[in-house]
């Protein structure tokens, strides 16, 4: 009898992480994760709101998240009206073996005082939202809105909701 609920234990405990290790967010976040160290810079320093999961930005301006390659060249710009805004040349590569739905709200940015913001619509050519076939690849632009603060912005990607998993751009403004 003892046997029997000890097997019993023990089959329903391997079924149970049976499922966890397959459900979609704990692969999505496993297989990030085992990618990080090639896909991100190795040692970044600290900045505002910092996660261990998070992959910075190479040199190159590019990570490597949820087997998606994000490369985002960052610069002030004017936009039609006259206002300066912080924006970002975005490219996306699917590297999934299944279509990939991106966002330009999967963007956001923590100027170096002040709370996250999203994006503000005023970008050319903006990369709105859409679905990448496996091998494809998106590209445009977002904004966001800049009040002159000099210093160290946080610009962070976040491939899917609720994702530990964020992409980490470090961007120095004067």
């Amino acid at each position: 009898m003892m046997k029997r609920g000890v097997v019993g234990v023990v089959a329903a405990s391997l079924i149970s992480l049976g499922g966890a290790v397959s459900s979609p967010l704990a692969t999505a976040a496993v297989s990030s994760h085992t990618s990080h160290t090639s896909g991100c810079a190795q040692h970044a320093g600290p900045y505002p709101g910092s996660r261990s999961t998070d992959c910075v930005a190479l040199s190159n301006s590019t990570v490597s998240v949820d087997h998606t390659l994000v490369s985002a060249k960052w610069a002030l710009t004017a936009d039609e009206f006259g206002f300066t805004n912080v924006c970002a040349a975005v490219t996306i590569l699917n590297r999934n073996k299944s279509t990939y739905f991106f966002n330009d709200f999967n963007m956001t940015l923590r100027p170096p005082k002040g709370s996250v913001m999203v994006l503000n619509f005023t970008a050319k050519h903006a990369l709105d939202d859409g679905f990448i076939a496996p091998g494809g690849v998106a590209t445009g632009n977002i904004c966001f809105d800049y009040f002159g603060q000099a210093g160290r912005y946080v610009a962070m990607y976040t491939p899917r909701p609720r994702s530990s998993i964020r992409g980490i751009w470090l961007v120095d403004l004067s």
